[in-house]
């Protein structure tokens, strides 16, 4: 072969290699218990034949707070028509009944412009998780950066929402950036663009079963077990607390990476029998496993949100957390603080918690009327409903 037969075939082959994406993650199979449901959708009756269509562009629908923020905008906006265009599905469904298009391999504005007239939305809500290119690497950047070039092509209003830490993809379709938090708004957003913050909701009604702690205490968490937000020394936190305390208890709710070894850092402890981890469970059961448990703890080394916390502040139940990202927004009381990392700071903390039940009662009511006043889905809605119908009009 010629010289320039040869880089013509080694830039073929280097094209390829860049062009190749991380295969998505795959939940073990472990990770989901034969109990597990689906969240199954329950969509409102179609109004209107005319509704207007939003079509809501996010990279997956694996469990987690951006997903459940699409979920709860179908179910909560019934005035409009919802797409979902994603380009990764979880092999084992995660959330049954949304009108869906999975959207894998898109590369190019023509393919985004294509799906975007094949449905022909009159609003496009991109659902950004896309992580910084300089700092991640490309992640799921190269899938959203044709949609965004789409929609310009497209000429109808778009909101961005930012769901995680990072800067956003910045566009000219883009009317309106939507951030899940002060913390992430004050740190990414742009003084020449449309910036706001509107909470994640939380089902206050469905989480608000009374508390049936014991006095000995059982603490928890409930997370994606994946290295975006937790890292291997989390589980310390747990262990170090019932070394303190022999007779409490610990349930660490969700599957992930991290799932085996922090069941085997905890069985190199010697506390098998205080730690339950019953991997990824139902939204359904999630309430039930809330109501065990006399302090959630939020050891996270990212939060941008954490729909988790306002799950827990809704069931009236004192949260200790790591001060990082927006949980100081979202707790609004320094006394349950720890710096972040700091596995003894948030140990003692949570052992407080758990020794002065008259403070624990004092925190979890006024968690309760906050979660209620400031995260609950029905205000969520609402503020997205105006922000639809404002950019409709």
């Amino acid at each position: 072969m010629k010289p320039q037969g040869q880089i013509a075939s080694l830039q073929r082959l280097l094209a390829r290699f860049r062009s190749r994406r991380p295969p998505a993650p795959r939940p073990d199979p472990a990770n989901f218990p034969p109990s597990f449901r689906p969240y199954e959708v329950r969509a409102p009756h179609a109004g209107r034949a005319d509704r207007p269509r939003i079509a809501h562009i996010i990279a997956n629908l694996y469990t987690g707070g951006s997903a459940r923020l699409v979920v709860d905008l179908v179910e909560r906006l019934g005035t409009f028509e919802h797409v979902v265009v994603v380009r990764t599905m979880p092999p084992e469904l995660h959330y049954v009944g949304l009108d869906t298009m999975q959207a894998p391999s898109v590369t190019d504005t023509a393919q985004a412009l294509a799906i975007l007239r094949r449905h022909q939305p009159d609003l496009v809500h991109v659902h950004f998780l896309g992580h910084d290119k300089d700092k991640y690497g490309r992640g799921d950047w190269d899938w959203y950066e044709p949609f965004f070039r789409a929609a310009e092509a497209y000429g109808r209003p778009v909101i961005e929402n930012v769901n995680i830490p990072v800067a956003p993809y910045t566009s000219d379709a883009v009317r309106c950036y939507v951030y899940v938090s002060d913390y992430v708004r004050k740190r990414f957003g742009r003084d020449e663009d449309r910036n706001i913050t509107i909470y994640p909701g939380s089902d206050v009604d469905l989480f608000s079963q009374s508390s049936e702690a014991t006095s000995d205490g059982r603490i928890g968490m409930v997370y994606r077990l994946e290295q975006d937000k937790l890292d291997e020394s989390a589980i310390d936190v747990f262990i170090e607390v019932i070394r303190r305390r022999p007779h409490t208890t610990a349930t660490i709710v969700g599957g992930g990476r991290w799932l085996e070894p922090y069941r085997e850092r905890v069985r190199v402890a010697g506390l098998e029998e205080a730690f339950s981890f019953p991997a990824y469970v139902s939204y359904e059961e999630l309430p039930s496993h809330y109501s065990k448990l006399s302090v959630f703890v939020a050891p996270p080394h990212t939060e941008s949100f954490g729909h988790v916390v306002p799950l827990a502040m809704s069931m009236g139940i004192p949260v200790a957390a790591y001060a990082v990202g927006a949980l100081p927004e979202i707790l609004g009381d320094e006394r349950v603080l720890a710096p972040a990392g700091d596995v003894t700071s948030l140990a003692a903390k949570i052992v407080e918690l758990l020794d002065d039940p008259a403070l624990s009662r004092e925190l979890g009511a006024a968690n309760r009327e906050r979660a209620r006043r400031l995260f609950s889905v029905e205000k969520m809605a609402s503020d997205y409903e105006k922000l639809y119908e404002e950019l409709l009009a």
